[in-house]
């Protein structure tokens, strides 16, 4: 069996190791219930009550109000000495309210419960209002309407301006970075589980005698990464679920554009991916030199991804088009997420994109060669943590 089947095949074993399409179907059914509770729960409440509210008015030729077709406020001009008898009949529930208008400007509303159409009401008699100063002052409503016409300016932006970013694209952009922050850390842990446990359980020895230290490790990291890479298209699939149903149930979740170019979702694609490869070489060789997860205070070095990515939202949702921006495209540690943000939220030159990618292949490819080296020598150790600067030595030597 040749080198490179043998890496297929530890890769193949440890993808399925982790990987259950049962649990990846129940994600999407979760999914699926989530968003059918919350935006048929929000559409249930945001449903206003069509139920007509009949309410009678005293006084109504002080301010006559008209109100428009399709309104569910129904009201009933009422005689003065009707009112001893409407206000028993609010107490009994029999009509929804009584109107006194005491002037143009004050009015007094009698209800049994909390009047939910009190400001529908109010607008309307604010209208109302509004048309008797104008008729008292001889102002004709289109000479009014004139001179309270707000004033309006047309911002056009240059043709090589950058455009202010949108509340959707800021949203989008957190979405992308979030999700490949969790599945890194995803795959992060089940490499710390499997390298350790496989550690404690002395079954490298007998593995490492069968095949060799650098095959292992690269079917550990390409069968972690592809089971975390899974994981991250079931995460998308979900999210486009939940704004799928955002828009059944209402006029739905905006998604900007530029997330939707086969070309930007390929390229995010092959981040997400670089990104688990670059983390997962690192971080397997960390876990080859850690002999108790739950005493060493190595363990703690899986949050590391966290820092970067942080910073990198912060600078992206301010300005994605700064040097410093550009630098962190395409410097290795910080290319995943930088970049990612940066081709949802403005354009990126494509000399850009290919040194980001160029730049994290070659950091992947030397750090596989490092983790293999460390990883040969960290199994084999127990008791003693190798220090930092004994790792450091095996990378020289690497």
């Amino acid at each position: 069996m040749n080198k490179y089947r043998i890496v297929f095949e530890i890769t193949k074993w440890e993808f399925f190791r982790w990987f259950k399409l049962k649990d990846q179907i129940l994600t999407l059914l979760i999914s699926l219930g989530i968003s059918s509770v919350v935006w048929g729960g929000i559409a249930l409440l945001g449903r206003p009550d069509r139920e007509p509210v009949h309410v009678f008015v005293l006084n109504e030729q002080l301010l006559p109000v008209a109100i428009p077709e399709g309104s569910r406020l129904v009201l009933h001009p009422a005689p003065a000495d009707s009112e001893q008898t409407l206000r028993q009949a609010v107490g009994l529930r029999q009509i929804d309210g009584l109107l006194t208008l005491k002037s143009t400007d004050a009015a007094e509303l009698l209800v049994y419960r909390l009047p939910l159409w009190k400001s529908e009401l109010e607008q309307y008699l604010t209208q109302a209002r509004i048309q008797t100063r104008i008729r008292l002052l001889n102002i004709s409503p289109d000479q009014f309407s004139d001179a309270f016409r707000s004033f309006s300016i047309n911002v056009i932006f240059d043709e090589n301006a950058h455009k202010p970013l949108s509340l959707a694209e800021k949203i989008a952009a957190g979405i992308v970075i979030t999700l490949m922050l969790v599945s890194v850390i995803l795959s992060l842990a089940y490499q710390f589980a499997a390298i350790t446990g496989e550690k404690q359980l002395r079954v490298t020895e007998q593995i490492i005698s069968a095949v060799s230290p650098q095959q292992w490790i690269d079917g550990k990291i390409l069968g972690v990464s592809a089971y975390a890479f899974a994981s991250l298209i079931t995460y998308v699939i979900s999210i486009l679920i939940f704004v799928l149903f955002s828009g059944l149930f209402g006029p739905g979740l905006e998604i900007p554009v530029e997330i939707t170019q086969p070309y930007i979702i390929i390229l995010l694609a092959f981040l997400g991916l670089c990104g688990l490869l670059f983390w997962n070489t690192f971080f397997a060789a960390i876990a080859a030199t850690i002999n108790d997860p739950n005493t060493s205070a190595r363990g703690s070095l899986i949050f590391l991804p966290v820092v970067p990515t942080v910073i990198v939202v912060l600078l992206a949702s301010k300005n994605p088009d700064t040097i410093l921006m550009q630098v962190l495209s395409v410097f290795p540690v910080t290319s995943p997420a930088a970049l990612a943000s940066r081709l949802v939220l403005t354009e990126v030159p494509a000399w850009e994109i290919v040194a980001a990618f160029i730049l994290l292949g070659i950091s992947i490819w030397f750090m596989r060669i490092v983790a293999g080296k460390i990883f040969h020598l960290g199994v084999l150790m127990y008791g003693k943590e190798p220090s930092f600067k004994e790792i450091l030595r095996w990378i020289r030597e690497a």
